[in-house]
């Protein structure tokens, strides 16, 4: 029995520490043709963040290197809200502080740049080339989705699924009580592509918080699998995890954004419920909320599902598909 090929992706970023982390596990799946990575404002401004793919991708090394396209620099209609206090000045863990043992930087300016195609270009170009096969991972806010939607929606609905890392469905948010960070970012965004018609994958808060990662676990992982990419992984988590440390108690991080990619690689990791979900946009306290009809009684004839909400996951099996697709 033959391996199937690899399926078509494009991972949509905004190039925070776990969103690294999720570039690892693509870059090194067999699983995954990756053509491209896109890459927008959210955890930390467009420009810094696709320099922090650009830094992924060289310390992996993969034999082909995705095209990496810069798009949308502020969310469709609110201000820009980073994330810096959370995963560091440069979105990355602030990696100018490592250095090596002779004193030289460990990290060492980059030689290589974004290309000048934009990043809504590049996702229309790759739902017309690859339609149903190809699947985008959307890991920050959906500003370059809903940007392609208005452009061209009937291209952009050519493609086969969006696996989305965002909203709550039956969690609190954890920007807001009621909101998780990409959809209070960018709500008129995260609307744009509910009502998109295209077949959705949530991957919320509600499975997100299932997939731990402790900070002894990454250092004993280092020590016992060294390499410039578990090295890496060490550096950029540092200040990552201790917001959660000083914030929850635990000193690790929630691996976010590498379950969208491990249910993007592997649907059965998750258990999933059709929902019909809206996010709310003009709230003065639910901005970014996702809410999904959990009701008995919906109204599925007027109101069709139109996402597939992951509620559940085995984190065992995820853990070691995490652990399986960092290693060099």
């Amino acid at each position: 029995m033959t391996n199937p090929l690899p399926r078509p992706m494009i991972i949509d970023t905004d190039g925070g520490v776990d969103d690294a982390l999720a570039i690892v596990m693509a870059l090194n799946s067999e699983h995954i043709d990756l053509k491209a990575i896109t890459v927008l404002a959210g955890n930390i401004d467009v420009h810094q963040a696709a320099k922090n793919v650009l830094r992924v991708i060289d310390i992996v090394g993969p034999e082909q290197s995705p095209l990496v396209a810069k798009g949308c620099t502020k969310p469709l209609v609110n201000p820009p809200f980073y994330a810096a206090g959370i995963h560091g000045s440069d979105g990355l863990g602030e990696l100018d502080q490592f250095k090596n043992a002779d004193g030289s930087p460990r990290y060492p300016a980059l030689t290589t740049e974004a290309a000048t195609e934009d990043a809504v270009e590049v996702l229309l170009k790759a739902a017309k080339a690859y339609g149903n096969d190809l699947t985008i991972v959307a890991l920050g806010p959906l500003t370059n989705l809903a940007m392609a939607l208005e452009k061209d929606r009937p291209t952009l609905q050519k493609v086969g699924r969006i696996v989305i890392m965002g909203g709550a469905v039956k969690v609190p948010g954890n920007i807001s009580a009621a909101a998780e960070f990409n959809f209070f970012v960018d709500p008129h965004a995260a609307q744009v592509v509910m009502e998109s018609g295209i077949p959705l994958t949530l991957v919320g808060l509600d499975v997100a918080m299932q997939a731990p990662l402790a900070r002894k676990d990454v250092e004993a992982y280092a020590q016992q699998n060294p390499s410039n990419v578990s090295q890496f992984i060490v550096d950029c988590t540092g200040i990552y995890m201790a917001f959660y440390r000083e914030n929850e108690g635990f000193h690790g991080c929630y691996l976010h954004d590498p379950l969208a990619v491990g249910v993007a690689i592997n649907s059965s990791l998750v258990t999933t419920e059709p929902v019909y979900m809206v996010v709310e946009t003009e709230g003065r306290f639910t901005s970014g909320m996702s809410l999904a009809d959990l009701r008995d009684r919906r109204d599925e004839a007027t109101f069709p599902p139109n996402v597939d909400a992951c509620l559940g996951v085995d984190t065992e099996r995820f853990l070691k598909l995490f652990y399986d697709l960092i290693q060099p």
